[in-house]
């Protein structure tokens, strides 16, 4: 399992996009799809958990899980618990939820790689653009 996290609009999907080419890719956006795979995918890039509460964010870390047995699976994360505290506790609780989820998340994944402004830096794992050249 992959993690391209970051802020918000500094570039995660475009770097995702590219590197993708070519391939089967499902997308999924957590908070509206269901969770169910097309037959022809090879690859499930899930976006939005960020939106997510607690009970909904267990249940799709248990599925990214299962799915990273038969498919390669990809999560593109929203970085939200950095800078100002939420005033509203509901949004306190979002951060604090999605913050353990992600820690849970980095820590299964084999990859993670942060996004900032367009610069691509991998803290876990091999960095992709080296096995690209290694590879091919």
């Amino acid at each position: 399992m992959q993690v391209i996290f970051g802020g918000a609009f500094n570039g995660k999907r475009a770097y995702v996009e590219h590197h993708v080419q070519g391939r089967s890719v499902q997308w999924m956006d957590a908070a509206e799809d269901t969770q169910t795979l097309l037959s022809d995918t090879e690859m499930v890039v899930v976006f939005g958990v960020e939106n997510l509460l607690e009970p909904q964010l267990n249940k799709w870390l248990g599925q990214l899980e299962q799915w990273n047995k038969t498919i390669e699976v990809m999560v593109i994360a929203t970085e939200i618990g950095r800078g100002i505290v939420p005033m509203e506790a509901s949004m306190r609780k979002l951060r604090d939820d999605v913050g353990r989820f992600y820690q849970q998340l980095f820590t299964k994944a084999d990859r993670v790689t942060r996004i900032w402004y367009g610069i691509a830096q991998t803290i876990k794992g091999d960095d992709w653009d080296e096995d690209l050249h290694k590879n091919g």
